[in-house]
């Protein structure tokens, strides 16, 4: 009879397990009729989970109050919405192992971060948050506040067709990031614009009016820089495409990334006018646009293109949103003029820290220097101001999407899965990591854990998760 008792009990305990981690899923995808439960509204588009990126839930490990999680001393049930206790949460996060950190010479690494309650603004826990790291990816983050801080966020760039004389067209670029040479596979989200489309739509204008060869220019003037970062290393040219505002499938060739991307999509595009039944004489080149528009194809929506570049912490999207922002906001489209924009808008937000340093919109630059409060105090303004709120269905769901798939099934992370959602951020010598999280008390917080200089990389990503879980399983 004691056997079969103690059976049932492991029994229901495991299911106890699995109901939390479930609940704390649903808790991170519907976000928003909490919030607004709470009084915090949060709008924009919805955060769409593609078929088959749920990564199986590990085995559950032992009580999770063994690594100091769970709930307060003393209560049988958590103290639903109740305020972590900062002293509690900076000795947990003060806690947590550190050995595999550091250098080979047994030097520390730089450690940073700032856990922030959403509705007060509270910091709830916080070490050197005021010290300048590199951010790595992270730095999409404030992008990406900055863009949709500027932008209504429904609007779209066009790439066109015009006609300066009979018998000639030009290809323009209008900086959209995700055009594409052919539709993307059925059922993919999202489904970007393409110039195959744009070649149909053409070559039915140029029949309609009775042309049947053309020459082809194209024109990516919209964009002043050169494309490449002068902080970047040209071993970075396969993380990165030389920015361009004309190119299509994100300036790739045979799955290499080109460096002329506005000629390649002409040539494209040249090839799909033939198909269309237009004779395309003469190969394409530099040409200035002028005369009347023949056809046009439009992006996504900016919110979309936001939300697609954070959850797969594209790093050429990113930079060209940052083009896109500078010509909005009056600065030049260069990386310098980007750059300027961002953090103008960041200024604004009052989420610019003194000692702050942005190279590049997207991270790769190792010059880029921000601070933990800058970060988690810019997740919050996503999950309090509708205009950013889209921002965080980009955020990749912990254990679960994205770029956090196989993370988070250690004993100690574990209460973050399915409950946190957050951006990485990974450079040589660089982990980082801010997102949202609900706590075991039901309370949201953000969070920012900025590490530089460990020669471990998946050591420190290990440290960030299971900051984030202590985070998450606080009860305290």
């Amino acid at each position: 009879m004691r056997t079969r008792t103690r059976t049932l009990e492991a029994v229901l305990a495991w299911l106890m397990v699995g109901l939390l981690v479930a609940g704390g899923f649903v808790a991170a995808v519907f976000q928003q009729p909490i919030l607004a439960a709470t009084g915090l509204v949060r709008s924009g588009a919805p955060a769409t989970v593609p078929p088959g990126m749920f990564s199986p839930s590990p085995t559950p490990g032992p009580d999770p109050d063994a690594v100091g999680t769970g709930l307060a001393d003393g209560a049988d049930t958590p103290a639903a919405g109740a305020l972590p206790d900062r002293a509690i949460l900076d000795a947990r996060l003060a806690g947590l192992d550190r050995t595999k950190l550091a250098g080979a010479d047994g030097s520390a690494p730089q450690i940073g971060w700032e856990v922030v309650d959403v509705a007060t603004g509270e910091v709830v826990s916080a070490s050197d948050a005021t010290s300048p790291l590199i951010p790595a990816s992270n730095t999409k983050t404030l992008t990406t506040v900055a863009v949709m801080n500027a932008f209504a966020g429904d609007e779209r760039f066009a790439t066109t067709v015009v006609q300066p004389a009979p018998g000639q067209v030009v290809l323009v670029g209008g900086g959209d990031p995700m055009l594409r040479s052919e539709p993307a596979d059925a059922g993919a989200y999202p489904q970007p614009p393409t110039t195959l489309q744009l070649a149909a739509d053409t070559a039915a204008a140029l029949t309609a009016a009775g042309q049947t060869s053309v020459t082809l220019g194209f024109d990516a003037s919209l964009f002043e820089d050169s494309g490449w970062n002068e902080t970047w290393p040209a071993a970075y040219r396969d993380q990165v495409t030389q920015l361009s505002a004309l190119w299509v499938d994100e300036g790739r060739v045979g799955g290499v990334r080109s460096r002329t991307p506005a000629l390649d999509a002409a040539r494209i595009f040249a090839a799909q006018l033939t198909a269309a039944g237009i004779t395309v004489t003469g190969v394409p080149a530099p040409a200035a646009a002028g005369g009347p528009e023949l056809a046009r194809v439009e992006s996504l929506p900016v919110h979309v293109l936001v939300e697609t570049a954070m959850n797969r912490s594209n790093n050429s999207f990113t930079e060209v949103l940052g083009f896109q922002l500078a010509l909005a906001t009056g600065h030049p489209s260069t990386f310098a003029g980007s750059v300027a924009a961002i953090e103008e808008q960041l200024t604004a937000l009052g989420l610019w820290d003194d000692g702050a340093v942005l190279r590049d919109g997207s991270g790769l630059s190792r010059s880029n220097r921000v601070t933990a409060n800058m970060l988690a105090t810019a997740l919050r303004a996503m999950s309090t101001d509708p205009r950013l709120s889209v921002i965080l269905d980009g955020l990749p769901i912990a254990g679960v999407t994205g770029t956090l798939a196989d993370r988070f099934t250690d004993q100690i992370s574990l209460p973050a899965r399915g409950v946190a959602r957050a951006k990485t951020g990974t450079l040589s010598f660089v982990s980082t990591l801010a997102g949202t999280t609900l706590t075991a008390d039901g309370r949201q917080l953000t969070f920012a854990f900025l590490i530089n200089g460990p020669p471990d990389g998946f050591s420190a990503k290990l440290w960030t998760d299971q900051a984030t879980g202590v985070v998450a399983a606080c009860g305290c």
